[in-house]
């Protein structure tokens, strides 16, 4: 079996700048819950500080849901290369803003720059895979998601040595001068004609009314998919996965050996990005995205059940792990089958209200799982998972099952 892993220059020129000015965003998750005294985040407006903290890290995922659709104008308007280049500029400014302008107010204004910032590399780098051919959109989206990974990997990875060493102020700024490199590298972008993939306006319609009735009802489903992998991958079990294990551990281990595990298994889910996407994207343009969906999607399910029922500590964490490697595979043929079903003419538009339901699931995923927490057990928002699953993985089985029939008669 043969399986390439040739990569046009054109998509490395488009995702290397993400991967260089994400490290801004992703080592203020480590820095700033045990660093909030060094950012000024206190109890502003008489809200606990532990709230900010949560908001801050969040807000930029909240914004997305406008900036999603709005950034299909800015490519229309400026053209490909010099959204590009402004989603660098605004992105290294976000990053630098942490450490300059610090308070409550500030720094959510600062993440709401990137909110946008992200919105624009993201929508970026699926339409310049979507200008090659269909049978290569799973590789080259693995690829794509692995390189960002990278980025967050390495920060994440490196981050506490570098600010023990030379302090926070001075990673940030160090981080904020990747814009240089990723500006030079976004020079080499070719243009691409944007309304050959954009509707006339913006559609704020998060529905797809505006889609062949067909078409419509699978982009729905995908799109669902997508918010329920990421409810739960990306948001309910990173931001939970601390108290879950603490809630399994039996006095197995220390509070601080959890929060290490944890730790380790959170970066997991970013090294299973690196090194999986491509392969699990070749997979599926080689064999199929909806068998590659179907499978990976139970064996989903089949993890998460396993993981909450609290046979064994161990167990639990080799199911979490597996929960995440299972995800890489469902997320990447979920977007090469969005992209292959996606009318020409209207793909911006339609990748941008994807990954709008893709981020309102990794917000909701937190709140959910604390929200109910108190009450019903850390493991309750699980169960909403497992019911979302088996929801998709029935009507996915109908919708594209019955489609095959009709192909074939």
């Amino acid at each position: 079996m043969n399986f390439s892993i040739s990569i046009p220059r054109q998509i490395t020129y488009t995702i290397v700048p993400l991967a260089l000015i994400i490290m801004g965003d992703s080592i203020l998750y480590v820095v700033l819950p045990s660093n909030f005294e060094f950012f000024m985040i206190d109890s502003y407006l008489g809200i606990p500080y532990e709230f900010w903290i949560g908001f801050i890290l969040s807000i930029n995922r909240f914004v997305r849901f406008f900036s999603n659709i709005f950034s299909v104008k800015v490519f229309s308007k400026l053209g490909f290369r010099n959204t590009i280049l402004l989603a660098c500029i605004l992105g290294a400014t976000s990053t630098l803003s942490y450490v300059v302008f610090k308070g409550v107010l500030l720094i959510i204004i600062a993440r709401i720059i990137w909110g946008l910032s992200y919105s624009i590399f993201r929508l970026g780098y699926q339409l310049r895979v979507f200008t090659f051919s269909p049978s290569d959109y799973g590789k080259y989206l693995g690829y794509c998601l692995g390189v960002q990974r990278t980025g967050s990997f390495l920060v994440v990875t490196l981050g506490v040595l570098l600010t023990i060493k030379f302090g926070i102020f001075i990673t940030f700024v160090g981080l904020f001068l990747l814009v240089f490199p990723a500006l030079f590298i976004s020079l080499f972008i070719n243009n691409i004609d944007i309304s050959k993939y954009s509707p006339n306006k913006v559609n704020w319609n998060l529905s797809y009314a505006d889609q062949n009735k067909n078409i419509s009802n699978k982009i729905v489903l995908i799109s669902f998919f997508k918010f329920t992998s990421s409810f739960t991958s990306n948001g309910l079990a990173i931001a939970t996965i601390t108290p879950f294990l603490l809630s399994i551990n039996a006095s197995i281990y220390s509070k601080e050996v959890i929060i290490a595990i944890a730790g380790f298994i959170v970066g997991f889910r970013w090294i299973a990005d690196i090194f999986f996407g491509i392969i699990f994207g070749t997979m599926s343009d080689r064999f199929g995205r909806k068998i590659n969906i179907i499978i990976s999607s139970i064996l989903m399910l089949l993890a998460i059940i396993i993981c909450i029922s609290g046979i064994n500590f161990y167990l639990s964490i080799i199911t979490i792990v597996l929960m995440f490697f299972f995800s890489v595979s469902l997320e990447t043929s979920l977007d090469a089958l969005l992209g292959e079903i996606s009318p020409e003419n209207q793909k911006s538009s339609i990748v941008s209200r994807y990954s709008t339901w893709q981020d309102l699931g990794a917000a909701l995923g937190p709140i959910v799982g604390f929200l109910f927490a108190s009450n019903l057990g850390i493991s309750f928002g699980y169960y909403i998972s497992i019911f979302m699953f088996l929801w998709c993985i029935i009507l996915f089985l109908r919708t594209f099952t019955n489609q095959e029939k009709q192909n074939y008669l």
